[in-house]
């Protein structure tokens, strides 16, 4: 492989998955970790217990790695490196690794740091794997907001907290021998935007991906307008949105990208009846390459899709050929989501050798005409009325490919999660013919519900096929009407809501409003995370100041997704009890929001109780119960309908989430999150997340 290696993988969420993650090209499925020597995982996290005198007992998964090999090798080196990275003489201190069993154990109130362990044949080392030894209870990330914009938000200035970053792609690559993380972002004028992290918490801005001074003439000619350096007086400048960076076929990065005009110009028809004149967007799909991550070395490969579309409509009837996203399936094949409301998204299979469609149209390079293009449109617009959202009738064509969701949505995402297990606090499910469902592929999709600045919110659902249909828990197909309507249905696993009762040190937090444009993504050591843009009016400026935010997402036991409501800060998904969830939340108190689909302002949490003894109480009065089971899973359980109702819950009475450690931005704070998602909702379900008051104190737990 040419350049620096690129990692990608998806969700590790649920305990019973185990998928393989690693390296990609030359055709292996990207998906799948491919070292001819280790068969565990090459990059791990485990936990210490920094609160060690607590008399709690961390589950053994979470403080041990055991490296299993594929082939032997004839030595292991084993060193390590401290939090700041110096080399430590007494490992003891990090870790203590057992050589029969190949197996390394956290220090029970020990220090951080990276563990080493170098394979070797003859005086050659083979295969190197690193284990992160992190605090099993989350440490200060010093990630927390001043409330001064250009520290907060702004892009190129002062700010390392993904401030002006919108619609964010991840992608992580090995350097000098660690991880290190970029975003691709919108970058509006003069090219995609690049942002570079060594963990995921504070952000550089490294500059575009394309140079302004190039010039391309097939984007151009078709946007019927300039890149910044070759634009003109009275022109608009091609704008450069919504990318997804993916690691090329033999090396290398592939940046899909969206290019769109800036302005709307008048088109004098050659076919009035197929194109009536007047003044229309632009847009096209694009794919650009490079052997770096380097800001401006991406040059164009190509075109993908292209759109044209007339003013006043907003895109109602259209198909919009922006927001790209790239998937793999189990085979190895690859295919390209992309749309933004009009018709709603759509997917066409790729060839993973070019990265350019695997039909042939483009093959010699050449764009379409306006004609043509409105042409296959009215194709797409006249099969759409027969799309059924109860999931009975397949809209596909030649040129867009297959519609995958319907409605007032764009920006679709993807995940793909391999040997998923299904179970619920009884244990493993069966399916219809009585067999237990394991080893289970399914993929996950998110799409962004509502207009950009008003009721935005990230909705999805799961298939065992990559072309869907893709199904809310109970089977509601991915749909639309606009915000606020009852008949939109999917999960919504992420809206606008605001923690109440904020501590003064957190008192510059930003609220979660209208987050959307999300990226899935999981590390090389098993952390999944959903990158997304939130606003904020905190700052007094003339509209919301945006960024992109990090949070960890895992799987529940029924293998649907759950977000952390907390921005990552570092923490290690582990398992976490009943008797450390109780013993460290100040009289069970629990800081909850509960989303419905019909509410896009803000939901403002309310606080209820965890009783030692199973109750959900709300203002002394039981409206419901909890139970925890297994890997740190928890059903929630509502029983008082009308104080549900008043709580702003959907009607739904039956959710299933997991407990996880977390900074919590509400507190400044180390404590513990509650993340679930609905399950008893006809066709749509919400996600309802619960913080702690949390009583956790000690070295850098309190902000």
């Amino acid at each position: 492989m040419k350049g620096t290696q690129k990692y990608i993988a998806l969700a590790l969420g649920a305990a019973m998955t185990l998928p393989l993650l690693a390296g990609c090209g030359g055709g292996e499925d990207p998906y799948v970790q491919n070292d001819p020597y280790v068969k565990s995982r090459l990059n791990a996290r485990i936990c210490y217990d920094n609160l060690p005198d607590d008399g709690i007992e961390l589950a053994e998964t979470d403080v041990k790695y055991t490296l299993e090999l594929k082939k032997n090798v004839d030595d292991i080196v084993v060193s390590a490196v401290d939090e700041a990275g110096n080399p430590v003489s007494d490992m003891s201190r990090i870790a203590s690794y057992d050589e029969a069993s190949k197996t390394l154990t956290a220090t029970k109130g020990g220090i951080g740091g990276t563990v080493k362990l170098s394979l070797q044949k003859g005086d050659k080392e083979v295969a190197a794997v690193r284990v992160e030894v992190e605090p099993a209870y989350v440490t200060n990330p010093n990630n927390q907001f001043t409330g001064n914009l250009d520290s907060d938000m702004t892009q190129t200035g002062s700010s390392r907290l993904a401030g002006g970053c919108h619609d964010p792609s991840l992608i992580e690559v090995q350097e000098d021998g660690q991880s290190a993380y970029y975003i691709f972002s919108t970058g509006w004028a003069q090219g995609n935007e690049i942002r570079r992290s060594a963990d995921m918490i504070h952000w550089d801005y490294k500059g575009k991906a394309t140079s302004a001074k190039v010039y391309i003439p097939e984007i151009e000619d078709w946007i019927n307008e300039k890149n910044s350096a070759t634009a003109v007086s009275g022109q608009g400048s091609i704008q450069w949105w919504a990318p997804d960076i993916v690691p090329a076929y033999d090396g290398g990065y592939w940046l899909y990208t969206c290019n769109v005009s800036n302005t709307l110009h008048d088109y004098q028809s050659k076919d009035p009846v197929l194109t009536p004149s007047g003044k229309y967007s632009r847009a096209c799909i694009t794919l650009f390459y490079s052997d770096t991550l380097d800001a401006e070395s991406f040059e164009y490969v190509g075109v993908l899709m292209q759109s044209f579309i007339p003013d006043g409509t907003n895109g109602a009837i259209d198909v919009n050929s922006i927001d790209p996203q790239i998937v793999y399936d189990t085979d190895g094949k690859m295919y390209m989501a992309y749309g933004s409301f009009g018709t709603g998204n759509w997917m066409l299979e790729l060839d993973p050798k070019t990265g350019l469609r695997k039909d042939g149209v483009y093959k010699d390079g050449i764009f379409l005409t306006e004609e043509e293009v409105r042409e296959k449109r009215n194709e797409a617009v006249g099969l759409y009325k027969d799309f059924n959202k109860d999931g009975g009738q397949e809209i596909k064509t030649d040129y867009y490919g297959k519609m995958i969701s319907m409605g007032a949505m764009e920006a679709p995402v993807f995940a793909r999660h391999d040997n998923v297990t299904v179970s619920d606090e009884n244990g493993v499910i069966k399916d219809e013919k009585g067999e237990e469902i394991t080893g289970k592929t399914f993929y996950y999709t998110t799409h962004s519900f509502n207009p950009l600045e008003d009721g935005y919110a990230i909705w999805g659902g799961r298939s065992e096929s990559v072309w869907g249909l893709y199904r809310s828990v109970n089977g509601g197909v991915l749909y639309c009407e606009g915000k606020q309507s009852s008949a939109n249905t999917g999960n919504k696993y992420m809206g606008s809501f605001t923690w109440e009762n904020k501590t003064p040190s957190a008192s510059k937090s930003i609220d979660i409003i209208f987050p959307g444009h999300n990226d899935l993504f999981t590390r090389t050591d098993g952390t999944s995370v959903a990158a997304y843009i939130t606003r904020t009016r905190s700052y007094n400026t003339d509209r919301p100041a945006f960024m992109t935010q990090i949070h960890q997402y895992y799987l529940n036991s029924f293998g649907d997704i759950c977000i952390n409501p907390n921005r990552y800060g570092g923490e290690v998904s582990r398992v976490v009890t009943k008797e450390e969830l109780l013993k460290y939340t100040d009289g069970g108190k629990f800081k909850m929001v509960s989303f419905a689909k019909n509410i896009v302002d803000p939901i403002k949490s309310v606080d209820v109780v965890l009783t030692e003894d199973g109750k959900i109480n709300y203002q002394g009065a039981q409206i419901g119960s909890w139970l925890m089971y297994g890997a740190g899973y928890i059903k929630l359980q509502f029983n008082d309908i009308s104080k549900v109702q008043m709580l702003q819950f959907s009607g739904e009475t039956v959710y299933y989430g997991v407990v996880r450690p977390a900074w919590l931005d509400d507190q400044n704070r180390s404590g513990f999150t509650i993340t679930t998602l609905g399950h008893d909702a006809e066709k749509s379900s919400m996600a309802l997340f619960m913080n702690n008051y949390s009583t956790i104190t000690g070295d850098r737990l309190v902000g």
